[in-house]
Formats: C-alpha cells, structure tokens, sequence
C-alpha cells in the first residue's frame, strides 16, 4: 500500500488521537531503537485492554508500517472495578474476533482481579502499553512491578493518561473534582457545574433521562470510587522503585499533533524526533494527558543510547 493511502486509512479506522500517537511511538521505536529493530517477531500487551479498540487498531496497522515483522498482541483487563459493564468482556472478544477471526484471541486476552499478578511469563513482551488506563490504577506500585516482570530485556512500555495536576477531569468533563477527597464535596462540584451548564449532563439529561440529582449522583461515585489520580511526582516515584527509567519524550510531538489536527493537519505515523520539552511539559500537564515511555533497567545497557 502506498504510504500517504496507508496514511489516510490509519487517520480514518482510528477513533482517538491517543491511538494514533501510540501507534506513532511504536513505529518510530521500532525504527530506532537498535535494542529492538532488528526483532522480526514482536509481542505487545495492552494493560487494561477495555473494548478491545486499541488493540484491533494495533494488530490492524503495525504489519502495513512495520513489513517484514510478525506482530503478536494481547490483553488483559480487570473484572472487578466497575468502571466497564458487567458484558464487557464477551463483547471484547465478540468484537476482536469479527475485526480477524484467525487469531485465538480467546487465548491472547486475559481477565483478572484487580490485586492479581497479570496472568503472563516473565519478559514476554517487547512493549507493553496502555491508553488513559493509569487514572483507574488503585495499586501503582504493582502495575509498575508486573510492567517491569512482563517486558523483556531491553524492552519499552507507552503509556498515556492523565495526573492529578491536569485542571479537567476528562470522565465528566468538569474542572478538579477528580481531585476532592470526600463523596460529598464531589457530588456538590458535579451538581454545581452541571446547573451552569459545563459537563456531560446536557448531553446525558437527552440520551439518559437522567434527572440533575441522578446524573450528579452517578458520576460522582463515578470519580470517587473508579479515579485515582496521582501526581506526576508520585508517578515518577513508582515508576522508579519497580526499576523503570522514566521518559517524557514524544510528549511535545504529541501536543504539536494535537494543534496540527485541530487545524487539519494529519501528521505522519513515524515521529521524526523524540524531543520533550521539560516547561512546555510540567505546563500541558495541567490542560492534557500526558505520555511516557518506560525503559527497563539502566538505559546505558542500550546500544543505541540518546
């Protein structure tokens, strides 16, 4: 396929920016990364597959970007949060298998509790990623350990979403209620934004019939019992003592994408560079999710180190 046509049908089958980027990040590490380019068989998990959309996207477009390599993709996600429907997860595979019924994704996808270890082998995965996922993490400290333990030597991990410092909460749409510690307060924040107009609750009183006490209700057991934001320093801190090397690059690239497709602009899948800027970072913290790419061990092990 050509390269703009190809292009053109990954910004048409995606339904979110988030997607497209990550897809970018692989593709431009696959380029990169000597530790992993010469790979000709790559396996990726995605933690806290949900719908199973990212993952059809990735097992859809990495073979047409990346020829030559067998791309291997799994998932897991837990059964006990309450943030999908109880159905979830026969409509996860329904789904995966109409998008390519050759693959066993009975096998490839996994469901769990929350406090369980993720049900595969140790260094199995060359990358391991997730998308807006971290925000619903109770236990950082073992996402991170088990992120660690899955990916291989040399291996990367992408992961996209929110911290606490971001102003807007992006599950009902509403400024800092995901940052209030008591039921109470949360439920009078949603409730007082909704009567001005701000959120979801126009656009749920239509399709929900929800009455404004309802709505307010839901949504703020909704953030209370199914968000956990940490901050950016609590974060770096997990990630750190599971024996993660924490990098911010691509976020810069991601936000450059961001003001480029609200002006019609599609950008290509294959960052041309890596670059992170510290202030323009601890500045979009603030209005946007944010993208890390994780390194297991020491990043001096690379061959190719930046």
């Amino acid at each position: 396929m050509e390269r703009n046509e190809l292009k053109k049908k990954a910004y048409a089958d995606s339904i979110s920016i988030t997607h497209r980027h990550i897809l970018s990040v692989i593709n431009t590490l696959l380029l990169n990364e000597t530790a992993i380019k010469e790979q000709s068989v790559i396996k990726i998990l995605d933690a806290g597959c949900g719908n199973g959309i990212l993952l059809a996207y990735l097992h859809k477009y990495l073979p047409l970007f990346n020829p030559g390599k067998t791309f291997l993709l799994y998932g897991y996600d837990v059964v006990d949060h309450g943030v999908q429907h109880e159905t979830y997860t026969e409509k996860t595979l329904v789904y995966l298998h109409d998008e390519d019924e050759r693959v066993e994704w009975h096998d490839r996808i996994k469901f769990i509790k929350s406090d369980e270890n993720w049900p595969f082998n140790n260094e199995m995965f060359q990358f391991v990623v997730s998308n807006q996922v971290l925000e619903h993490v109770w236990d950082h400290d073992h996402f991170f350990a088990e992120n660690n333990r899955v990916i291989s030597n040399k291996g990367f991990a992408v992961h996209l979403f929110p911290v606490k410092e971001v102003i807007v909460d992006g599950h009902v749409h509403m400024p800092r209620v995901h940052q209030l510690r008591n039921w109470d307060a949360v439920y009078r924040k949603i409730k007082f934004y909704s009567m001005l107009g701000l959120g979801r609750y126009k656009h749920e009183r239509k399709s929900e019939a929800y009455s404004l006490q309802e709505f307010s209700k839901i949504y703020a057991d909704k953030i209370y019992f199914f968000c956990n934001y940490p901050s950016y320093k609590e974060f770096a801190k997990a990630i750190k003592s599971n024996g993660l090397c924490l990098t911010t690059r691509y976020n810069t690239v991601f936000y450059l994408r961001k003001i480029k497709e609200l002006l019609g602009i599609k950008t290509d899948f294959i960052y041309k560079s890596n670059f992170s800027s510290y202030l323009a970072f601890h500045i979009l913290k603030y209005v946007a999710s944010i993208s890390f790419v994780l390194i297991k061990g020491h990043y001096s092990q690379y061959s190719d180190r930046k």
